[in-house]
């Protein structure tokens, strides 16, 4: 980058059979812009690593980041252009307006989807997982695990499902874990 005029070849193979992306991070304005837009999905929460969704190569970022980063560019838009005509009200009338008056209202028109950031929504897509609004509602920040254990033919089972019927919870069997893990392999 820094040579002048000195070439090299660089010959590169790819035993595997899926395809490889190469991408220089100084030159390459895709990632730089998809760079900025991560950071405003994840905001204060940015952090050097993150679970994200894979992509196919060159493809973009997933559409709950872009969309969440739009929704946000556009807020920014409305802020600024509420204080611009708020500033110019004031000159035309002789003066600024207090400290107190240039506060920007907040716009009323909602951001997108309340249910975690864009990045738990892209991810959550990607592995089919679907919250419906009853399991949004149900969900808690704190909550009550209960183990049910026994001899065989104890009826722990049995106790178990009357649980998760009288306190609505979801009941989760070893059995059907295992089982379903030895099926997928």
């Amino acid at each position: 980058v820094d040579s002048d005029g000195v070439e090299a070849t660089v010959v590169v193979k790819n035993p595997c059979n899926f395809p490889i992306e190469f991408y220089s991070l100084d030159f390459d304005e895709q990632y730089l812009e998809e760079e900025k837009i991560l950071r405003v999905a994840v905001g204060s929460e940015y952090q050097k690593k993150f679970f994200m969704p894979p992509r196919a190569v060159g493809g973009t970022l997933p559409p709950e980041v872009l969309e969440h980063y739009e929704a946000k560019k556009s807020l920014k838009a409305q802020q600024a252009e509420l204080k611009a005509r708020a500033e110019a009200e004031a000159k035309a009338m002789g003066k600024a307006a207090p400290a107190h008056h240039r506060a920007v209202p907040s716009s009323p028109k909602p951001m997108g989807k309340a249910t975690g950031n864009p990045i738990s929504r892209a991810v959550m897509r990607h592995l089919g997982i679907v919250p419906s609004s009853e399991r949004r509602e149900a969900r808690q920040d704190i909550g009550i695990v209960v183990i049910v254990h026994g001899p065989p033919l104890a009826g722990k089972t049995e106790i178990a499902a009357a649980l998760c019927r009288y306190y609505g919870g979801a009941c989760l069997s070893i059995d059907t874990v295992v089982k379903e893990a030895i099926a997928n392999d």
